[in-house]
Order: C-alpha cells, then sequence, then structure tokens
C-alpha cells in the first residue's frame, strides 16, 4: 500500500514448477498470466502439455524418392529403402546391386531388380536359389531313347546308344553287324548278332576261335585242366586216381607194401603220405635211428645214477652205494624225453644211500 492506494504487481508463474508446462514445453511469462510454449515439431495440448507431431502423416510426401518417413522425437528423418542406398549426404538414394556380393548358390543365377533381388537355379538344378541341388534328370521316364543308357552329370545328364546301337542317345538304331561280314553263320540280332560256330569255339569280331574251357573251372578242384582246340581234359594230380571230373585221394600206406621205415608210422596225407619215426627214434634220410638220451645232461638221471641207452629208450641206474626205491610213483618232476612228435614220461624212481639216509630223485 502506498499513499494508502493498495498496489499490485505480476506474479511470474513459470517459477513454479514450470508453470505446469510439460514435455519439453516453455513456460513464458507475461502480465498477469503465462503461457506455455512448445519447441518446433511439437503442438500444444490442453495448453500445457507438447505433443511430438508425426510429420510422416501429417507431412504429405516428406520424404525424397526410395526414401523412408521414420518418425522421431520432435523431427523426422528419410533413410534410404531396404535395397538402396545414398552416395552423398545430399544425394537420392540409387539400387544396390546384390548380385556383386554373390548372395546366390553357386548354381543360381543372381538377377538384381529394383531395391531387391532374386536367385534362380540353373538348368539342371533345382532349389531355391540360395540352395541348388543337381536334378536327377534320368529319374524321369523316357527322357533317353528305349535302346540308350542315361548317364546323371552335375548339372546334366547324357544319353548314350547302348551296344549294338548307333545314334545321338535320343534315337538308337540297331547296327547290322552281319552286312559286314562274309560269313554265313552270322544271325543279326536287335543290339546284337549270334555266329553259328562249332562246338568249343566262339565268335570274336566275326570269327570263330577257340573257346577256353579251362577259365570256367570245370575239372575236379585238385585236377589239372588241360586246353585243346575246340575241347578241354582234366587230369587228376600224382597222388590221387580218377578221370579228372573227379578225383580221389590214394592211400599209399595201404597201397604200397612197405612205404615207410620198419621203425616209423605211415600217415596219409591228400595226394600224398608221411613216415614218423617211433618214440625213442629220430629220422635219417629214409632211415630211423635210435636217438641217445644219455647224451643230453645225463638222460636227466639223478647225480647218483648211471644214464645207460637202449635202442628206443633209456634207463637210469643208482650207482654203487646207492639203492632206487618207487615210493613216490611218478612224483612232481620228470623229464622229458622228445622226438617230433611223442612226448615220452618216465617212472620216477629214488636212490638213497645206505649210509647216508637221504633220498633223493632220479628219472628213468
Amino acid at each position: 500500500m502506498m499513499n494508502g492506494i493498495q498496489q499490485c504487481r505480476d506474479i511470474n508463474e513459470c517459477l513454479v514448477d514450470n508453470g505446469g508446462c510439460r514435455n519439453k514445453a516453455t513456460c513464458v511469462n507475461n502480465q498477469g498470466s503465462f503461457s506455455c510454449l512448445c519447441q518446433p515439431g511439437y503442438v500444444l495440448i490442453n495448453r500445457t502439455l507438447c505433443q511430438d507431431i508425426n510429420e510422416c502423416k501429417e507431412l504429405k510426401n516428406p520424404c525424397g524418392v526410395n526414401e523412408e518417413c521414420n518418425n522421431t522425437d520432435g523431427a523426422y528423418q528419410c533413410p534410404c529403402r531396404v535395397g538402396y542406398y545414398r552416395p552423398g549426404s545430399n544425394m537420392n538414394c540409387i539400387d544396390i546391386d546384390e548380385c556383386k556380393d554373390n548372395p546366390c548358390h553357386v548354381h543360381a543365377t543372381c538377377i538384381n531388380t529394383q531395391g531387391s533381388y532374386t536367385c534362380t537355379c540353373k538348368s539342371g538344378f533345382v532349389g531355391n536359389g540360395t540352395q541348388c541341388v543337381d536334378a536327377d534328370e534320368c529319374s524321369q521316364k523316357d527322357i533317353c531313347h528305349a535302346r540308350a543308357n542315361c548317364t546323371n552329370l552335375i548339372g546334366n545328364f547324357l544319353c548314350t546308344c547302348q551296344e549294338g546301337f548307333r545314334g545321338d542317345g535320343f534315337f538308337c538304331q540297331d547296327v547290322d553287324e552281319c552286312s559286314i561280314s562274309n560269313t554265313t553263320f552270322c544271325k543279326n540280332l536287335p543290339g546284337s548278332y549270334s555266329c553259328s560256330c562249332p562246338l568249343g569255339y566262339h565268335e570274336e569280331k566275326l570269327a570263330c576261335v577257340d573257346t577256353d574251357e579251362c577259365k570256367d573251372s570245370p575239372c575236379h578242384p585238385v585236377a589239372h585242366c588241360l586246353n585243346t582246340p575246340g575241347s578241354f581234359s582234366c587230369h587228376c594230380p600224382t597222388g590221387f586216381n580218377g578221370n579228372g571230373s573227379w578225383c580221389r585221394d590214394v592211400d599209399e600206406c595201404a597201397a604200397l607194401s612197405k612205404p615207410c621205415h620198419p621203425l616209423a608210422h605211415c600217415h596219409n596225407t591228400p595226394g600224398s603220405f608221411v613216415c614218423i619215426c617211433m618214440p625213442g627214434f629220430m629220422s635219417l634220410g629214409p632211415l630211423c635211428v635210435d636217438i641217445n638220451e644219455c647224451n643230453a645232461m645225463n638222460g636227466n638221471c639223478h647225480s647218483a645214477a648211471t644214464c645207460i641207452n637202449n635202442v628206443g629208450g633209456f634207463k637210469c641206474s643208482c650207482n654203487q652205494g646207492w639203492k632206487p626205491t618207487n615210493d613216490n610213483g611218478h612224483g612232481k618232476e620228470g623229464f622229458d624225453d622228445f622226438n617230433m612228435f611223442t612226448l615220452i614220461f618216465n617212472l620216477l624212481i629214488f636212490c638213497y644211500s645206505p649210509h647216508r639216509g637221504k633220498s633223493v630223485s632220479l628219472w628213468r
């Protein structure tokens, strides 16, 4: 109050809570009031709230060709669409040639389009372009001539006329082999021909040649096959008898009167025989001679015994002052008398000294 007159002054509403202005709004005080101002790209709602303007909807074609509009807070952007790029900051968006980076399968063809590309499998392949596999054309019916063989290749196929036919594989015609032969035995057949060669012969290059029947092993497994012109013969080997179609082993041990030495046993084998000397003898050529077992380690006799060799064997005899005993039978130990086929076990005896009262083992 001044001179009895009450004075009024403006209240700055902006000092308290930004005057109630929200969302990036600026409070502007004025005499007796205030106002909320929005930044560019915003619109004032209810006098206090700034709301973003979606320029992509509000503006008509805000972006250029091949650009797309992206609304942002208080503004908008115009980036290039997918499949396009901007060579410079002030330049228009142009198409990207994706085919330069070979995005397709190795067996596919890349075709660039505006803003995109396509992958198409090449001829002879199937798939979506990013994956291509070989197409088996030979699995299709009648793709080649009925007298042709179809061979599948990577990305392709091949038709080849069968033997006895000629053509490109899509059309095959029979070859008349007999037309190039002067023989009267030739008969043309579809894809082939036949020649009436005599028994034991066959046709090769329009001529009759001998057939080697021995290649098919017509004889007995142990027989020898001999090929002859137009035929063959089978012969049993030594030690067998028969006609070659069959062969039977000859038992020489029964067929021969004295096949082996008197001190040997005869054993028949397929196609032959072997002579095995009796125990205590060893072979020396066709002979069987006695083995002197006493030559090796005294025949394994006890140290108080003497080894005495005899025909086909040996014995251990206690020395003077020692006496044999049979108390232990065969015993736990012994000596081995070997020839090629027989293991000889001898009885265990004991020698003891009546004076010392000690028993020791002896083999005989």
